[in-house]
């Protein structure tokens, strides 16, 4: 790409697809839908060479997410990239016409961006092309861009940060390739072959050097890696440095304002360096007056040469804008950002940087992610300011916060430690990796909250029907409702409305036309109705079984009373597990665990690990299962965890049953083993989530199984399942996303991934990355 992007120029000659320039009016809102890469930076210009103006969406977001900017920014329609069909909203079936005069429109030459959400709540930011092009060229000057580099882009276009360095690459006429986030490999490659410039936000910093990791490059053209959205901490800076044969630069500045403070490889940690060619800043005391550059935090306000402020613009009229940021600036080791000014905490007359905190708890070899914010509260002496800590462990959320809070200790102030640091399952990031804050919150709408209060009506009858046995009547074949309460004894006129209902709810159905004409067995003989039947034990995918699970569970522990209890106390002292599961609900859940779908599952994780033989580990809260579908027996071992798995059932009271598998014994301190299964078991605390555990427990060329649910599986289960973590499960790791990551940083490769079943399970198999070898220049 050689051209400028530029809404008054022409764009004759040019380089465009073959779909030709969209038929946009000046001024309509087009919301660009797409994935980056040359069709998406063709579609962009190509709109802004219309008069139109593009509103800058991500393209994973659901359709509902591009209606809902669409309508903040007044109105306009969607165009996908790719073949350019112009559509009247997210999700209509038809190519939208031009749309009608009198429309809402906006200025020609602006863009419409969404921002990251840091500050708390996302909004709509307008920039000019005027000011993303300056910021291009800020850009160029700093890094002595030019025709002759190749700059790589994996980062999604559509993100402020990278649409800067776009920019960048047309003013100087520079070769740009766009990749995904999650394409290192080509990344790398492309770097191995001749790029030189590398913009990168942490998340995507940390993933590459930790896949070059494994094959060092050297002698590459990169000369530039720069590091935007995020902060920069000399263990990212030296990972990344071995790696890729080169430190990182730093960037600063907002969705706003674009970039505007950058510093070379090699700044101290927390630093992203001196003010950029045009911009003035300041930095105010409580006061409001501006302080000396004496490395003392405050608001930091910028100004940038011609962009003046105004009424509306959130600026001062002088141009002076605050960006949320406290920060202090020294004039050798330049600016550093001590956080949002919403996040930044006050304690006494110091102020606190919660990046700095935790860079210092992700120091620690366990610590995937960390989150630290303010917590008001009181004091005999008054009311302070508390620092609570929030980890994603190695460990899982069985972390010993003991032995993190003594590492705070050893490497921060006292002011600076964490009065409390918690072990989490997952913390919420951005796409561009951008760690999010707690998020405010308001009611829903009262016709969703009026919905949801009378939802509990739908599984009180799904409920009512399995415990009358009408679900289990009807798969031995159908009946109409009389013959159903004939049958079960019910009385006839209640029947008829009760299966009104169900049919409506969808949990009963007309039998299908082949079926109405099926036999029933025998009715019960004269003299009184037979009893309930018992749950059909070949019932499909065990329903049964997790029907009557669901129904146990929604009369002890998945209740307001039980989510009111646990939000008052804290799940530290949950009821769960200082009482305990009474042995009917223990037997149901076993009796869940060990449907025929979960006994085909143990078959395909087996054959997926490649593991048939070997000394087997499985470590679950289930019945057990892999270590008898295994084919060397003798030799495997079973660790059951969990307060539901304190006896060995398999749907009675009394130890296993005949036809079951033998007793497997437990582990044994050190042994080793060649397939570690960890099957329902991966969200507890204990040594199923302790990845560190896990890879000790594994003999060279060993490999890991995991056979879980998770939030983000394609077709898993709803974020319902929390409420079960919540009050008798666990939480560690709940997406396949923040679980790969942390095996990834404990040392594993991800070999496979399937989805079984509906709801999808998992099926997880990682092996232990081996040592790097040496391997012949240039090798990635």
């Amino acid at each position: 790409m050689t051209a400028h992007i530029d809404a008054r120029a022409s764009t004759a000659g040019a380089p465009r697809v073959a779909h030709g320039i969209p038929d946009c009016a000046p001024g309509e809102v087009v919301a660009l839908v797409g994935e980056g890469g040359a069709a998406w930076a063709d579609a962009y210009r190509d709109v802004l060479a219309t008069g139109a103006v593009p509103l800058l969406v991500d393209p994973a977001a659901p359709a509902a997410e591009h209606a809902r900017w669409l309508a903040r920014a007044g109105g306009g329609r969607l165009l996908h990239t790719r073949d350019r069909t112009l559509l009247e909203a997210p999700g209509a079936e038809m190519p939208s016409a031009r749309p009608a005069a009198g429309a809402p429109a906006r200025r020609p030459g602006t863009v419409l961006l969404p921002s990251s959400g840091t500050t708390g709540s996302a909004k709509l930011v307008e920039r000019s092309v005027d000011s993303l092009r300056a910021e291009g060229l800020r850009h160029v000057r700093w890094a002595g861009l030019n025709a002759s580099d190749r700059v790589l882009l994996p980062l999604p276009l559509w993100h402020a940060y990278a649409l800067g360095w776009l920019h960048a690459a047309l003013e100087a006429g520079a070769e740009l390739r766009a990749y995904p986030p999650t394409a290192l490999g080509a990344v790398l490659r492309d770097i191995e072959h001749g790029a030189t410039v590398l913009p990168l936000v942490p998340a995507v910093a940390r993933l590459l050097a930790a896949r070059a990791g494994r094959a060092p490059l050297t002698g590459t053209a990169l000369r530039l890696a720069m590091v935007g959205a995020g902060v920069v901490d000399d263990e990212l800076d030296d990972a990344f440095r071995a790696a890729l044969g080169i430190g990182l630069a730093r960037d600063y500045g907002s969705t706003e304002t674009g970039s505007l403070f950058s510093a070379p490889a090699g700044a101290p940690s927390g630093r992203v360096g001196h003010p950029l060619a045009g911009i003035g800043f300041r930095i105010l005391d409580d006061e409001g007056t501006a302080r000396a550059h004496d490395d003392e935090p405050g608001e930091l306000r910028i100004r940038v040469a011609g962009e003046p402020g105004g009424p509306g613009t959130g600026e001062a009229e002088d141009g002076w804008r605050s960006t949320g940021d406290v920060a202090a600036y020294h004039p050798e080791l330049g600016l550093r950002i001590l956080g949002r000014r919403g996040r930044a905490v006050r304690r006494g007359d110091r102020w606190v940087a919660p990046e700095e905190v935790e860079t210092v708890l992700r120091s620690h070899g366990d610590v995937l992610e960390a989150r630290v914010t303010g917590v008001p509260g009181r004091t005999a002496t008054g009311t302070t300011t508390r620092l609570h800590a929030e980890v994603v462990s190695l460990r899982g959320t069985g972390a010993d916060s003991a032995e993190l809070h003594r590492h705070a200790q050893d490497r921060l102030a006292p002011y600076k430690v964490p009065d409390r640091i918690r072990a989490v399952g997952e913390l919420p990031r951005g796409r561009s990796g951008k760690l999010l804050p707690a998020r405010r919150l308001v009611p829903g709408d009262e016709a969703t909250l009026i919905a949801c209060a009378q939802s509990h009506k739908r599984s009180e009858l799904l409920f009512t029907l399995v415990r009358l046995g009408v679900l289990d009547l009807l798969r031995q074949g159908p009946a109409d409702s009389a013959r159903i309460a004939g049958e079960l004894g019910l009385d006839a006129e209640v029947c008829e409305q009760l299966f009104q209902v169900a049919e409506s709810a969808g949990l009963l159905r007309a039998a299908p036309p082949e079926e109405r004409g099926g036999t029933r067995p025998p009715s019960a003989p004269a003299g009184g109705a037979t009893p309930a039947p018992e749950p059909a034990a070949d019932a499909p995918d065990g329903a049964s079984a997790i029907l009557a699970l669901e129904e146990r569970l929604s009369r002890s522990w998945v209740t307001r009373g039980q989510l009111t209890s646990l939000a008052r106390t804290g799940s530290a002292a949950r009821a769960f597990d200082t009482e305990g599961p009474d042995d009917a609900l223990r037997g149901v859940y076993q009796r869940a665990m060990h449907t025929p779908a979960a006994h085909r599952r143990s078959g395909i994780g087996i054959r997926l690990a490649g593991a048939r033989h070997g000394r087997l580990l499985e470590i679950t809260c289930g019945p057990g299962r892999y270590v008898h579908a295994h084919g060397t027996a003798a030799a495997n071992r079973l660790l059951r965890v969990g307060t539901l798995a304190e006896q060995s059932t398999h749907g009675g009271d009394d130890g296993p049953s005949a036809d079951g598998p033998p007793a497997v014994p437990e582990p044994e301190d050190g042994e080793l083993f060649d397939l570690v299964v960890v099957c329902n078991a991966v969200h507890l605390p204990g040594p199923g989530s302790d990845l560190r555990d896990l890879a000790a427990r594994l003999a060279p060329g060993g490999r890991l199984l995991v056979d879980d649910v998770f939030l983000d599986a394609p077709g898993g289960l709803p974020q319902e399942i929390r409420l079960d973590w919540l009050t008798h499960g666990g939480s560690a790791w709940p997406t396949e996303s923040t679980l790969t990551a942390g095996l990834g940083a404990a040392g594993f490769t991800v070999r496979r991934v399937v989805h079984v079943g509906t709801p999808a399970v998992t099926l997880l198999v990682a092996a232990p990355e081996p040592r790097p070898t040496p391997q012949a220049e240039g090798a990635v």
